[in-house]
C-alpha cells in the first residue's frame, strides 16, 4: 500500500514551512533548536477532544536528586483501574508531557486506564542512562503510591511512543526479576528497539517523518559513547531470554525505519511464550499516532489499538 493520502499532505505541508523558517541541516541543528521546530511542526498536529478524563500535576525525586514532573490521568469510574506509566517520544532529545497530553487523555478514557506520563530528562543534557533511570524511578514510584489514584497493581503496565517505547521495553526488561514490582503488560508503539542502521527498513531509507538520519543524530545525542549501544537496556532486542516479559501490545508503520527490530521483537517474544498482540498499519508512518486529530487512518489505527489495549487490561 501507498502511504496514506493524508498524511502525506500533511508532512508536506509541514516541510514546506521548515523550509521557509530556513530549517537547519540535521548535522547542523542544534538540541534547542530541533525543540522549537518540533514545537511548529506540533501545531500541525490537531488535537482530539478528549473529555471524561481529570488530570493532576505531579513529581518526584529521582535518584540523582532531580525532579521528574509526572501528569496522572484518571477515567471516569470508581476503579480498582490499571495503570499505564507512560513515556513520550521525541528521540530522548525533545518532547515533554505537553507533546503526549492528547493520546494520554484518549488512553485513559477509551481504555478505562489511569495513566501517568512522565516527563523523563532529555539528551544530551542528560546522555544515556538519565532518562532510562527516571522510568525506572516512575515505575517504583507509581506503584508505591498507587493507592492515592485506586490503582490495581495486579495490572501494572509501561508504554510508550518511539524513544518512549523504548524506555518501556527496558523498563520491561529491568523489573523481570524484582521481587516486588511485577509489570504485567508492556505497550510498544514504534519503539526503538535496537542500535543497528543496517535492517531491511533502514535499508529502504524512508523520507516520510522519520529517517536514518534523524535516528542517527538522535543516537549520537543519547549515548555517551557507541558502546553504550550495545547495552540491553539501550538495545532490548540484544537481550538473550525473552522468556516471562509481560504481555505486549506491539504497534508498527510500514514507512518507518524501525519497522524491522520491532518485528523481530514481536517475533522473539511469542516463540519464547510471550501473548502478543501485534498490529502493523501498511499505510502508515512513524509517529502516526499524533496525527489522529488530522488524519482518519491515524485515527483508525488509534481507535483498534486502545481498545485492544483496554481488553488486555481489563481481561
Amino acid at each position: 500500500m501507498k502511504v496514506d493520502a493524508q498524511v502525506l499532505h500533511l508532512l508536506k505541508t509541514i516541510g514546506d514551512r521548515m523550509i521557509e523558517l530556513e530549517h537547519p541541516p540535521l548535522d547542523q541543528l542544534t538540541p534547542k533548536q530541533s525543540r522549537e521546530y518540533y514545537k511548529v511542526a506540533r501545531g500541525y498536529f490537531k488535537d482530539m477532544s478528549v473529555g471524561g478524563v481529570a488530570v493532576d500535576d505531579s513529581s518526584f525525586q529521582g535518584r540523582s536528586g532531580n525532579e521528574v514532573p509526572v501528569k496522572i490521568y484518571t477515567p471516569e469510574g470508581e476503579g480498582p483501574f490499571p495503570v499505564l506509566v507512560y513515556f513520550h517520544g521525541g528521540g530522548w532529545v525533545f518532547g515533554d508531557v505537553d507533546s503526549s497530553d492528547n493520546v494520554c487523555r484518549y488512553f485513559s478514557r477509551h481504555a478505562q486506564t489511569v495513566v501517568a506520563s512522565v516527563d523523563y530528562r532529555l539528551a544530551p543534557e542528560h546522555k544515556y542512562p538519565a532518562a532510562f533511570h527516571d522510568a525506572l524511578d516512575a515505575v517504583t514510584w507509581v506503584a508505591n503510591e498507587a493507592h492515592q489514584w485506586n490503582i490495581d497493581l495486579k495490572r501494572l503496565a509501561v508504554g510508550g511512543e518511539s524513544s518512549g517505547g523504548n524506555l518501556a521495553a527496558a523498563s520491561a526488561i529491568y523489573f523481570r526479576d524484582d521481587e516486588e514490582i511485577e509489570i504485567s503488560h508492556q505497550f510498544l508503539i514504534t519503539p526503538v528497539l535496537d542500535y543497528n542502521f543496517d535492517t531491511e527498513s533502514y535499508r529502504a531509507n524512508y523520507t516520510y517523518n522519520l529517517t536514518n538520519e534523524k535516528m542517527k543524530w538522535f543516537f549520537q545525542h543519547y549515548l555517551k559513547e557507541e558502546e553504550d549501544g550495545r547495552d540491553v537496556f539501550v538495545s532490548p532486542l540484544r537481550i538473550q531470554n525473552m522468556a516471562e516479559l509481560p504481555s505486549t501490545l506491539m504497534v508498527t508503520a510500514e514507512y518507518d525505519p524501525l519497522r524491522e527490530e520491532a518485528f523481530v521483537y514481536a517475533d522473539r517474544l511469542q516463540a519464547t511464550g510471550v501473548s502478543v498482540n501485534h498490529f502493523h498499519f501498511e499505510d502508515l508512518v512513524h509517529s502516526f499516532i499524533n496525527m489522529a486529530g488530522v488524519v482518519d487512518r491515524s485515527a483508525e489505527a488509534l481507535e483498534k489499538m486502545t481498545r485492544t489495549l483496554k481488553e488486555m487490561l481489563h481481561e
